[in-house]
């Protein structure tokens, strides 16, 4: 989305050289993201991306692997990211009980909440995709998708990925906050996540914008400001609360972490 861009003549040579690279370093930052995050959940024995954050991540690079993306490398990348989100998958439905004792219903059924929103996901991704595309949503000279000018792919990518990035950024640090201990993140998750973002995203983007203003002028819409804003101030406030939280959370003796002040054994007790 992108890469195969033919910017007019006013826009200087470097604009596919800088946002080409911007993009690449920052997927490459999220595809370490998705490694630690796994690794995390598994060793801590939760899920470390919110539940409907990764049912709408995982559908959204499902749809973008599969039916949006038209270069290899795109759909390479996008595949590779499925694998991985199997991983958290994986760690979600073996494991997400444990942050849901409040809710027995969730907790016995997580594997099947999981999937019908995934389900549901895949629909809203596909539905909103498709009709972008059939009706040469964003169409501008030297935007072109699959041999000729048509939908601007590009613009969807923002859209899509600004609503996914502000709903993660703020879910995590929501869950944080209401969980009150660090089970499946980590120091190195935030930074790769939030620095991917920042340069993969928001970067890449306002470079687009600077370099290309007429064919990018939505990153700096009312609505686009509002959606990487929001997704910045969530990154931001996070290491702060993530510091104070590992102060007070507690370990137990299968990796576990629980809010300080409520250990519970392996059987699901509280500590006396």
């Amino acid at each position: 989305m992108g890469s195969n861009d033919v910017p007019p003549p006013h826009v200087s040579p470097l604009y596919l050289p800088i946002t080409n690279t911007l993009l690449q370093v920052g997927g490459s930052l999220w595809t370490l993201c998705y490694i630690l995050l796994a690794r995390e959940s598994l060793l801590t024995k939760t899920y470390g991306m919110p539940l409907f954050a990764l049912s709408f991540n995982f559908a959204w690079e499902l749809i973008y692997a599969f039916y949006v993306a038209e270069a290899p490398l795109e759909r390479g990348v996008f595949a590779i990211w499925c694998l991985l989100d199997l991983l958290m998958v994986y760690a979600l439905v073996r494991h997400g009980h444990n942050e849901w004792r409040h809710a027995p219903l969730i907790a016995r059924h997580i594997g099947k909440v999981f999937w019908i929103l995934t389900a549901w996901c895949c629909v809203g991704h596909w539905a909103s995709a498709s009709w972008w595309i059939a009706q040469e949503m964003g169409r501008k000279e030297g935007k072109y998708y699959f041999g000729r000018v048509g939908a601007d792919t590009t613009e969807l990518g923002f859209w899509s990925a600004g609503v996914s990035q502000a709903y993660l950024s703020a879910a995590s640090l929501g869950q944080l906050v209401v969980r009150r201990h660090t089970g499946g993140v980590s120091w190195g998750i935030w930074v790769t996540r939030a620095s991917g973002s920042l340069i993969g995203l928001y970067l890449n983007y306002g470079a687009m914008w600077y370099m290309w203003r007429e064919a990018h002028e939505y990153f700096m819409s009312p609505f686009g400001i509002f959606l990487w804003g929001t997704a910045l101030v969530c990154d931001l406030i996070y290491p702060f609360v993530f510091a104070e939280i590992r102060k007070t959370e507690e370990v137990l003796p299968d990796g576990r972490k629980v809010a300080g002040g409520n250990k519970i054994h392996a059987n699901g007790k509280k500590a006396l």
